[in-house]
């Protein structure tokens, strides 16, 4: 490709001052195996410079739409409109080019899911991975403009080659990335079966069953994002995050989610459920993060859903936390009552507490 093709394509003109500098990145483009057709679609968009990166997460060329697909799998476009929402993706119309081979193949093993699953249940677990997908890549996007410091914001660099070949470079990790979700699914999947199995025996099949809840939270989180930059302050979430995931996983727990300065967990046995609790708000780290933890813990019948859990234990052991001192656990009488001589209980107060129309009598627990 010469210089005259890509001026009379638009991409370059000789007399502005960037010439030289668009010339390179032109040259590179094309090293990288961009079409004059694909450069012309990125320079319209404005992101000439992240063309070799973006061709590589997905193609800008030869996509079709949910219409399109819908004729390919059978179906009505409604029922892929409703599983594209569900999955959290930006709705363009039924008739916008959007999707690649790939997304109407995984369109197609959403179908053979809702065969399995019915239609309620399979949109359920879009919405979750929705979710979490959209999680997971908007750190994986955050860690790469901090790790790479701005090299890959032309905004920051102000050079459309440098920035270009940063995204190109980085951009390289997407298959591998795409391949190690792939086996932490799996072994996810395993981790889970055997959790289902543990905490409930009698049936593995049903998704209610009894297990302890517990919720830990900071305590004056509130005050401590007023007061902290906001660089600290993500280094005390980061801090909080990554040590509640080692304690709950290194006492057999299973963290549920983080809610800002919170995290849920469930376990199957009562007495690992305390030691949790007992683990977060002493833990060496936390206390050397200048970081007050303070738990509540409930134990009952619970409704596994969707990735979540329900139920009044729940609800009761999300109560307890917003009244419990620092550094102090609270337990529900539910709790107390299957914990083994290990564990003192001291009856404090009862108190209504919101969502509840008798008063709860919180214990607090140390070891025994």
């Amino acid at each position: 490709m010469d210089l005259e093709e890509w001026s009379a394509a638009g991409l370059y003109d000789p007399d502005a001052d960037n010439a030289a500098e668009r010339r390179e990145l032109l040259a590179f483009l094309e090293s990288e195996g961009c079409t004059l057709e694909e450069m012309q679609l990125a320079h319209s968009r404005g992101r000439l410079f992240a063309l070799a990166g973006d061709r590589r997460i997905r193609p800008l060329l030869g996509l079709l739409s949910l219409r399109e697909a819908s004729v390919r799998l059978e179906v009505e476009p409604s029922v892929l409109v409703r599983v594209w929402r569900s999955l959290g993706l930006p709705d363009n119309g039924v008739d916008a080019a959007l999707l690649t081979e790939a997304d109407i193949e995984a369109l197609g093993t959403y179908l053979d899911v809702r065969t399995f699953l019915g239609e309620d249940t399979a949109l359920g677990v879009s919405r979750v991975v929705g979710a979490a997908l959209a999680r997971i890549t908007e750190a994986e996007s955050s860690a790469m403009r901090v790790g790479m410091e701005g090299i890959i914001d032309v905004g920051v660099t102000g050079d459309e080659v440098v920035t270009a070949k940063a995204y190109a470079a980085v951009t390289r990790l997407v298959p591998r990335i795409g391949q190690m979700l792939d086996t932490l699914h799996r072994q996810h999947l395993e981790a889970t079966r055997v959790h289902f199995e543990d905490i409930d025996r009698e049936n593995a099949e049903r998704t209610a069953f009894r297990c302890g809840v517990g919720f830990a939270d900071l305590s004056g989180f509130t005050h401590l994002s007023q007061r902290l930059p906001l660089a600290s302050l993500s280094a005390v979430l980061s801090t909080f995050e990554e040590t509640s995931l080692d304690t709950v996983h290194g006492r057999g727990g299973r963290v549920v989610k983080f809610l800002g300065d919170a995290v849920m967990w469930v376990s199957a046995e009562p007495e690992d459920l305390v030691r949790i609790a007992f683990d977060l708000v002493t833990h060496p780290r936390a206390a050397a993060g200048g970081i007050e933890v303070r738990a509540g813990l409930a134990y009952g019948r619970v409704l596994a859903q969707d990735g979540d859990y329900f139920g009044p234990p729940v609800n009761l052991a999300s109560r307890l936390v917003s009244i419990a001192e620092p550094g102090q656990v609270l337990a529900a009488d539910d709790l107390v009552g299957v914990l083994g001589a290990g564990v003192l209980a001291v009856p404090g107060v009862p108190q209504l507490l919101r969502g509840f129309d008798d008063a709860v009598t919180p214990y607090t627990l140390s070891a025994g």
